[in-house]
């Protein structure tokens, strides 16, 4: 189903059902009209409600995953009871949240409100890719890491701006982790120090755990 949105850009009607039988067996999406717009107008996607909150593993990047696709999407979309229904792009990046059955008439009209609001979540993120890749241009990582990371704090995924910012960042990445190799091969009496910028520098990055094992080498 997820194929599907992604191939024709079709938005995503998500349910979070419950977990008790009334929540669970009662039809949210019956009538004729309902059925023409899972055909045509959006994917219908169910979902059982998760109450489990336990944080997912870190692995340091702060590169933005996809939530729909993520182990535990009641988390991750915050959805406090249920049933609750989102409105998301074909990404899952979501526009629309609620807890009662919208009508037909609305779930119609926020389907054809997403691709404008998709227009507009990118052209947000492509403002500060623009700075980013000026930053980078300039040799500057620090700056670059700062806009980088405000795209990815909107956790939004799939985005043409945002696909870009991402393959900027592993750019950076790669760079510094050179550089960091570099610098070790050539040793010196400022590599501690050198060591510790760089971490400053990368901070909130999984290339932090990298510099901090070369600097516990030293010792």
């Amino acid at each position: 189903m997820i194929e599907r949105a992604a191939k024709k850009s079709l938005p995503l009607f998500i349910l979070f059902e419950g977990e008790d039988d009334e929540s669970t067996e009662a039809d949210y999406f019956r009538g004729k009209e309902v059925v023409e717009l899972a055909k045509n107008k959006a994917v219908f996607i169910r979902i059982k409600y998760n109450p489990d909150r336990e944080e997912s593993w870190d692995d340091g990047s702060m590169v933005p995953t996809s939530i729909l696709l993520s182990k535990n999407p009641s988390r991750d979309y915050h959805i406090k009871t249920y049933p609750t229904m989102i409105i998301a792009d074909c990404y899952g990046n979501e526009y629309f949240k609620g807890t009662a059955m919208p009508t037909v008439q609305q779930l119609e009209k926020n389907f054809e409100a997403v691709a404008d609001l998709m227009k507009k979540s990118n052209d947000k993120l492509q403002k500060k890719l623009d700075e980013a890749k000026k930053s980078f241009e300039a040799k500057d990582a620090a700056k670059t890491l700062k806009a980088l990371a405000e795209n990815f704090g909107t956790k939004v995924v799939g985005l043409s701006a945002q696909e870009a910012s991402i393959k900027l960042y592993h750019e950076l990445i790669e760079g510094g982790r050179k550089e960091m190799q570099e610098s070790i091969a050539a040793g010196g009496k400022t590599l501690e120090k050198k060591l510790k910028e760089m971490k400053k520098t990368y901070k909130d990055t999984e290339l932090v755990k990298e510099i901090d094992a070369a600097l516990k080498d030293l010792k």
